[in-house]
């Protein structure tokens, strides 16, 4: 076992193959075998045991039938005000549409 077998680090990429994995319904086995590799090759990039690389990705989402948008959304790196912006789209989405250009008229003032 090479030394970066040995380390943990679990990435948002790592992270992230498992969550979309598990949202298809795959055991890490299936998906090895769609994506024609070993469940251990599968199961280090899923545990953080290995580094994820581009080419690792392409061969997931394709055997996922996930897009690349779905990747990008699930590893960006957020920002802390990210949550309050996304807080904020979710309050204006609940605002009554007779109430929207006052509040229009609002954050054009500010």
């Amino acid at each position: 076992m090479s030394r970066r077998n040995k380390i943990i680090k679990v990435s948002s990429e790592s992270a992230a193959l498992k969550e979309m994995r598990e949202k298809k319904g795959l055991s890490l086995r299936k998906l090895a075998d769609l994506m024609n590799l070993s469940f251990m090759r599968v199961h280090q990039m899923e545990s953080g045991r290995e580094n994820v690389n581009e080419e690792y990705v392409r061969k997931f989402l394709k055997a996922t039938s996930h897009s690349w948008e779905d990747w990008n959304k699930r590893t960006a790196k957020k920002k802390p005000q990210d949550d309050l912006r996304i807080k904020c789209h979710d309050a204006l989405d609940s605002i009554e549409p007779s109430k929207l250009q006052l509040i229009y008229g609002l954050l054009k003032s500010i």
